[in-house]
């Protein structure tokens, strides 16, 4: 840790050692920090200091040569040193007006000893202080944290921390939620108040201001964003880490409102469960709502499932799954009520914003989901989503559910054929379901594929593939014979057998629309039972 100790030129003189000395140049620099103290008699010493030492010389290294005095004093201030200290004596009688003016055009301190002093004597104390301050720091800290886990353990947490953080560093505090809620410590006019904030929310900070920010974080999600602006002086960094340590805090103090939010809100599931069910008329929906959260203003909503192999594992920490879910869509102005139901997560999803964006902002949400560091470490098992049809009647939530379901049920059987979240994606897969649940799906199937599929089964041939691939293309023959890695020759042999087998009308409109769905029926059932052979089929048939 390399905290930076406020020891300065000032201070340093006002030790025993500097009683005969005297400031020849840069009295405005005074205020300049010191982190070392450095003997140095070489002439070349640029690359030699790291910034902030005071140095010490008796100026053997360049005896009298008004010159290389100059360009010692000029890498001294290029170095960002915090000043020079010289022992007038054998080597160094006075200091040139040069090298005065240099230092004080920079306010660079030059100080000189009058009467000779013990160099090791001045290092040995400066050093001495310098320790003191570090360890002062160290424990001045570790009083601020042990105050914040006092404020911790009481009521209205988040405020008292704010002002524990303005009182400590007596600066200009700004938190800022994601919501827009702006809390600030500081007696500052209105308008003031209302300046520094458009600033800080545009990232457009004067370079003048000294700021420093930090997130609020919890479960790898920035909740609050908290400011602290110096109105008299550079940042150090033991302000930055009373800042960090404050951040924290509040984090550990939203994260448990948050928990214990959704505790009382997990004892409405069975409210939810009713309301997934139909339970509920649109007039009782709307009343909950007002009640459970009054600024809510739903337009429209949707269900979206969430499934994981292994969800049961982690029912422990489902509280916290639940915070983490809310968070992420909260953000992006959506409200959501949740049930859990064996391996299944089911989510309302109430959309408090304008509804033209309504899928974008879904979207988005389960793609942060899916990326999320929080996620990964749960090491779900399949996670998968399915989310429903989006309507502005929030009593049609149990049908929405059933569509969920649907889109999840193909997501989980063709990742590959399907890789939108929703039901409105689907497509022709709709009919393919219907069909299914008709019990009429496997007689079309072998209406318009059966002699394909036969051809296939009894050859180990590719017949369904290319004529999948040759419908995908539009007749593209060329493209197609790309696509399957094959000559052309080829490809115009399996088309004559397309055409013995199925008729040579299949690109017909009607008829290609047909053999289409039968493509996508028989991808689906085989996909859902991979035992599933067409024999099956023409039993039936």
């Amino acid at each position: 840790m390399n905290l930076e100790v406020k020891l300065s030129v000032h201070e340093i003189l006002k030790n025993q050692h500097f009683k005969h000395a005297k400031v020849v140049a840069g009295k405005a620099g005074l205020c300049r920090l010191v982190r070392w103290v450095h003997v140095m008699e070489v002439t070349s010493i640029s690359d030699l200091l790291n910034g902030n030492e005071l140095i010490l010389s008796t100026g053997i290294g360049w005896k009298r040569d008004k010159n290389t005095f100059c360009s010692l004093v000029q890498q001294s201030i290029d170095s960002n040193a915090a000043g020079l200290c010289i022992e007038l004596g054998p080597y160094v009688s006075m200091i040139p007006q040069e090298v005065i003016e240099l230092a004080d055009a920079h306010d660079f301190p030059l100080i000189v000893f009058q009467k000779e002093v013990r160099f090791i004597d001045i290092t040995q104390e400066v050093h001495s202080l310098l320790i003191k301050k570090h360890y002062q720091i160290l424990s001045d800290l570790e009083e601020y944290s042990n105050r914040l886990n006092q404020v911790l353990l009481s009521s209205n947490p988040q405020q008292k921390i704010l002002q524990l953080l303005h009182d400590h560093l007596k600066m200009t505090v700004f938190y800022i939620s994601n919501q827009g809620k702006v809390q600030v410590n500081y007696k500052k006019p209105r308008e003031e108040q209302d300046e520094i904030f458009e600033q800080l929310k545009g990232n457009k900070i004067p370079p003048q201001m000294n700021v420093a920010h930090q997130s609020v974080q919890a479960l790898n999600q920035t909740f609050a964003d908290l400011f602290i602006i110096s109105e008299t002086g550079a940042i150090t960094e033991f302000d930055s880490l009373i800042l960090d340590r404050s951040a924290i805090a509040l984090a550990q103090s939203l994260l448990r409102e948050l928990y214990i939010e959704e505790q009382r809100k997990a004892k409405e599931a069975e409210w939810v469960s009713c309301w997934l069910e139909g339970g509920h008329s649109n007039d009782q929906i709307h009343k909950y709502l007002q009640e459970l959260e009054p600024n809510l203003k739903p337009n429209g909503c949707t269900v979206l499932l969430c499934k994981a192999d292994n969800l049961q594992k982690i029912i422990s920490e489902f509280t916290y799954l639940k915070v983490y879910f809310r968070s992420i869509f909260e953000q992006r102005g959506v409200f959501m009520l949740s049930h859990i139901q064996r391996n299944q997560l089911a989510f309302i999803l109430l959309n408090n914003s304008k509804a033209d964006d309504f899928k974008y902002r879904v979207q988005e949400g389960i793609d942060c989901l899916k990326g999320s560091e929080f996620i990964k470490k749960q090491r779900f098992s399949r996670l998968e989503f399915g989310v429903g049809k989006f309507t502005s009647n929030l009593s049609h939530v149990q049908r929405i559910y059933h569509t969920a379901a649907e889109t999840l049920n193909i997501r989980e059987k063709m990742p590959n054929e399907l890789t939108s979240y929703f039901y409105e994606d689907l497509y022709i897969f709709r009919l393919v379901l219907a069909a299914n649940d008709q019990g009429i799906l496997t007689d079309f199937i072998s209406d318009y594929l059966g002699p394909v599929l036969s051809h296939d089964e009894q050859t180990n041939g590719e017949l369904l593939k290319t004529l999948k691939v040759y419908l995908q293309c539009k007749g593209a023959k060329k493209e197609t014979a790309d696509q399957l890695h094959i000559v052309r020759q080829t490809l115009y042999h399996r088309l004559n057998k397309l055409y013995e087998l199925i008729g040579s009308d299949f690109m017909e409109p009607y008829k290609r629309q047909a053999i289409e769905v039968a493509i996508s029926g028989y991808e689906y059932i085989s996909t859902s039972n991979p035992a599933y052979e067409y024999t099956a089929i023409t039993k039936s048939s």
